[in-house]
């Protein structure tokens, strides 16, 4: 089952104690997603993007990625691999803001990601 960007950050609201788990004010709906420009040609519409197709073998594992996504101010509230390669972060930014964020599992470069307004 598919799911659009803007009904994941309202299951992400509505999720319990979610509003606890921040530091500022609860999110108020509705929330209108906004993708930031997607770098290496990126975009939604393709089933055939692609972050890496380096073998697993010189990928960094899911707690360094975690580590260094949590340095650059993200809190993690799922972590999963993604299609095409890539690790795939929901939570949110540095300022607080609802996020969707794709990163490249080699290099742990920022691909693409969506902020909820």
């Amino acid at each position: 089952m598919k799911l659009s960007i803007t009904a994941l950050f309202a299951l992400l609201i509505l999720l319990p104690g979610l509003a606890l788990a921040q530091d500022h004010a609860p999110v108020k709906a509705p929330v209108k997603a906004l993708a930031s420009p997607a770098p290496m040609g990126f975009s939604r519409e393709k089933a055939t993007d692609i972050c890496t197709t380096a073998p697993r073998s010189e990928w960094l594992s899911q707690d360094e990625m975690k580590l260094l996504a949590q340095h650059r101010g993200y809190r993690i509230k799922t972590f999963k691999l993604a299609k095409g390669g890539c690790y795939e972060i929901y939570g949110f930014d540095r300022e607080g803001r609802i996020v969707e964020a794709y990163f490249n599992p080699v290099t742990s470069r920022l691909v693409r990601q969506n902020i909820a307004h």
